[in-house]
């Protein structure tokens, strides 16, 4: 029973559920809200467990390679406690991999690229991207806004908006990870972490933040005037949203402490939530 709880663990269910949720919210985004009626149930189930697969043996690889920090900052974890190996948690992540690529096959070849490509991300920040700042900010907010771009897919002739709503979600995500790690700095320099705040400073961490709002705020009007959004609906949310973000971005600015990027990222998640409703509810 510890073992099989163990491997539970290593799957990080919640998380994974909420990746594999994550593909069917893109696919009824690109449908424009009418979403059971152009995909195939079956098409959209197995996007789910894709994202499931994909996410859970991307955790499990995020375990393997902290294994010996976790021996001293989290050592009742699966691994560092011996409830499993290290060559179970390996065989459980290449079976995760191999069965979430060949489920994206199913999808199509394109979604295949799409789940092969991330899969790569994930183990190039496992074992090299995590420790390297900016880019490791960069491959989190890929991978958080893959999703999006995975549920599109299983939708034919998907709206034209997801790419900007893509866009926008990497660049407010990528402001969010270079914040939190004002937070983790401590932890940071022990683990020799590269990132914004250790190199810089704080002060130029939540400078780059609020380039990287800037730039998700700058992209959000286009779809308005392109016309690929309901203006009535998306205009006054997503102002919302922008507004908050320049706001938390600027008051992070003035105020770079770890207690202050803590509030930051829970407040930004918030704002974050507000736009995927904005995305739900917009498209044409």
């Amino acid at each position: 029973m510890s073992k099989l709880a163990g491997i539970v663990e290593l799957l990080r269910p919640i998380n994974s559920f909420m990746v594999g949720f994550a593909v069917v919210v893109g696919a009824a985004i690109a449908s424009r809200g009418d979403m059971l009626s152009v995909v195939d149930i079956g098409d959209l189930l197995i996007g789910f467990f894709v994202g499931f697969t994909i996410s859970a043996s991307s955790m499990i690889l995020n375990d393997i390679s902290d294994v010996e920090i976790d021996k001293i900052n989290a050592p009742w974890r699966p691994l560092p406690s011996g409830r499993v190996s290290k060559l179970e948690a390996l065989t459980l992540f290449l079976v995760l991999s191999v069965v979430g690529l060949f489920l994206s096959y199913l999808n199509g070849l394109d979604t295949f690229v799409v789940a092969f490509s991330t899969l790569i991300v994930a183990i190039l920040y496992n074992l090299w991207g995590k420790k390297k700042g900016l880019i490791g900010n960069m491959m989190v907010a890929y991978s958080v806004a893959i999703p999006l771009l995975y549920g599109s897919l299983l939708v034919d002739n998907p709206s034209k908006a997801i790419p900007f709503f893509w866009m926008m979600i990497f660049f407010s995500t990528t402001a969010r990870e270079i914040a939190k790690d004002i937070v983790d700095i401590e932890g940071d320099k022990i683990r020799g972490v590269r990132s914004i705040a250790i190199l810089y400073g704080e002060r130029k961490a939540a400078r780059v933040a609020l380039i990287f709002y800037l730039l998700a705020v700058v992209i959000s009007p286009i779809p308005v005037l392109l016309g690929y959004v309901k203006a009535v609906f998306y205009i006054p949310l997503v102002l919302f949203v922008d507004i908050g973000f320049l706001y938390e971005g600027i008051i992070l600015l003035r105020n770079p402490s770890k207690e202050q990027a803590y509030v930051h990222k829970k407040r930004v998640l918030l704002y974050m939530l507000i736009g995927l409703v904005a995305f739900y509810i917009s498209p044409l």
